[in-house]
């Protein structure tokens, strides 16, 4: 399959718009009514100043000069100059207002898909890159904003000037304005031809902008495997690929739009030249004033101009269009399964938690298909420590995304204090079911902030609970102490010195369940000593369950589940496995083994 069809958002209806996503994009623009009204009715006002401008210097024509009458010129004169200065204040005012609704609109919908992203299940970033939902949150939502505040209510304008200006036409001569009215289906035919074409090339032109941001994204964020591996070179040449695709896509648009442009230009002159011709005859032979011919000139001449600029705002509306279809796409995607059952009976709450936990015949799959468990059961005892051992990809980790429910099973159930977790809200759930992945991530701020996830707590207490943990050589460690900058993902610090942030803002968090999946790998043995004293400490009085490879490190469990190709195959304690000559007792031989090879 196409690896860009794989990404449903980027499939776009062939619509020259959506009624739902219009609909959408109005429910915005309805939280600020008054605002919108006020643009409106200034519109209209503009416009009727804008209409006089032609028709008072025609009467000045007609009625001062012809006639010599200065009194009548000096008038005219003044409310020209009245009805412009009143018309450039109302577009100041307007502009402002029209402005402050499209930064308004971007704010909600930007706030409002951020919240939904948040909501959406791990399975949805699994197979979603982020620099493509990032496209969504920036330019997608920008070229919408751009819509708002410098398309809709300028185009109602625009329209309001055509209409207002055939009007007047009508007004002062039919004949001339019927005949104006010819050259009207010649720019229908351009407009849809056109049309058509600069809507799919701005889709296009989204569709790969996106991909350029997926690509800079992933690239960006593996510099150091690609510097590693000495990729630059095929890493450029395969963006340059992406980039000149995006560059054929703007430069085809420039095109339809560099035709466009002059094409209505053809049109505009064409219809000045019908005018004058017919006009000239007409006057020649009575039948019209030269005020008149002169405002039908000067109308012809506004006409073309709302027209070129509504031009202009198809192609914002376009792309805003095509952004919308991304952002509401985007939007539509389920958030996370909640089967919250809104009974109290059955909320959680960290004091009346005991621990206990029960698998149940769990089937799992992360793609509906290729179970990584199959009728996996085991219960844990509240207060217990087991830990879970298998080779690389015997489901230890499934069992903890399950378990927290990151994932969602697909058969079986799993029991948390004789409570179906699908039954417990997701929020409640994680309050009391820790994890301290072997990946940790590090946020952008100060080792305060880290550890306590910008949580409002004491330095005393947060330095106090390390302390009796045994871990304050890591604050020693750091020049700052609790304010030393952290660099995006911890860039700037050492494995242990990352776990150190990972187990210190579990405790902080203060889970009555602690999953700590790989907690000391790839640690100096001094570190490790710490890491594994404060875990010792953490663990007593809570349910916990440890994943690692080192077999060192969860001889002190209750209890030891083995697990390979996603099947439980034997569990007990670490006595009861080796006399048993099963898997693990192979493990434990292969590991003891290698430990003997590395000491000696």
């Amino acid at each position: 399959m196409d690896k860009e069809a794989f990404f449903s958002e980027d499939i776009l209806a062939d619509k020259l718009y959506d009624r739902a996503v219009i609909k959408k994009l109005l429910s915005y623009v309805l939280h600020y009514k008054a605002s919108g009204l006020l643009s409106i009715f200034m519109v209209l006002i503009t416009t009727v100043l804008f209409l006089l401008g032609p028709y008072l210097f025609g009467y000045a024509i007609d009625h001062g000069i012809n006639k010599g009458d200065k009194a009548v010129i000096y008038k005219a004169a003044l409310a020209i100059l009245v009805t412009e200065t009143l018309r450039l204040i109302l577009m100041v005012v307007q502009s402002y207002n029209i402005q402050s609704i499209g930064q308004k609109v971007m704010l909600d919908i930007r706030m409002e898909l951020f919240h939904h992203v948040q909501t959406l299940p791990i399975s949805f970033f699994d197979k979603n890159p982020v620099g493509r939902i990032v496209t969504r949150l920036t330019n997608d939502i920008a070229a919408i904003g751009e819509l708002f505040s410098a398309g809709v209510i300028v185009v109602v304008g625009d329209i309001f000037i055509i209409i207002g200006i055939f009007v007047a036409m009508f007004m002062l001569n039919p004949k001339l304005a019927l005949i104006t009215l010819l050259v009207f289906p010649i720019i229908v035919v351009i407009a849809l031809w056109f049309g058509s074409r600069m809507k799919n090339s701005f889709r296009e032109i989204r569709r790969k902008l996106a991909r350029i941001n997926a690509y800079l994204n992933e690239n960006i964020t593996g510099m150091k495997v690609v510097q590693l591996f000495n990729r630059e070179k095929k890493n450029y040449t395969k963006f340059d690929g992406i980039n000149d695709d995006y560059l054929q896509e703007q430069v085809k648009y420039i095109r339809y739009f560099a035709v466009f442009q002059p094409a209505i230009n053809m049109v505009s002159a064409l219809a000045v030249g019908l005018v004058l011709w017919y006009g000239a005859a007409r006057y020649m032979h009575g039948f019209l004033t030269l005020g008149i011919l002169v405002a039908f000139l000067a109308y012809i001449h506004d006409l073309f101009d709302p027209i070129r600029d509504i031009v202009e705002k198809y192609n914002i509306f376009q792309g805003a269009m095509a952004s919308s279809e991304r952002v509401f796409g985007l939007m539509k995607e389920p958030a996370e399964v909640d089967y919250t059952i809104p009974n109290p009976g059955k909320e959680l709450s960290k004091r009346d938690f005991k621990g206990e936990i029960e698998f149940q015949n769990i089937w799992f799959a992360y793609n509906g298909s290729g179970y990584v468990l199959k009728d996996i059961s085991f219960h844990i005892e509240p207060g217990q420590s087991v830990a879970l051992v298998g080779v690389t990809g015997s489901g230890k980790t499934s069992i903890t995304s399950v378990l927290t429910r990151l994932y969602e099973i697909q058969k079986g159930t799993i029991l948390l204090d004789q409570i179906d977790i699908r039954k417990i809200e997701k929020v409640g759930l994680r309050y009391v079911i820790g994890l301290v992945s072997q990946d940790v991530f590090l946020f952008a701020g100060t080792l305060r902030e880290n550890i306590t996830l910008f949580n409002p707590l004491s330095d005393a207490k947060m330095l106090g609970t390390i302390e009796a943990l045994g871990l304050m050589p890591f604050i020693d460690r750091m020049a700052k102490g609790l304010d030393t900058e952290i660099a995006e993902r911890g860039a700037n610090l050492s494995v242990g010195e990352r776990q150190f942030i990972a187990l210190s803002r579990i405790i902080m968090y203060d889970p009555r369940v602690i999953i700590l999946d790989e907690a000391t790998s790839s640690m100096d043995p001094i570190s490790e000593v710490l890491i594994q004293n404060a875990i010792q400490k953490v663990t007593q009085d809570r349910t916990s369950i440890l994943i690692a490879h080192r077999l060192s490190t969860i001889l002190h469990c209750d209890k030891i589940i083995v697990l390979n190709k996603g099947e439980k195959v034997e569990d007990g304690s670490h006595e009861e496995l080796l006399r048993s000559g099963g898997l693990y007792s192979q493990l434990y031989k292969v590991y003891m083994k290698e430990e003997l090879v590395g000491h000696g």
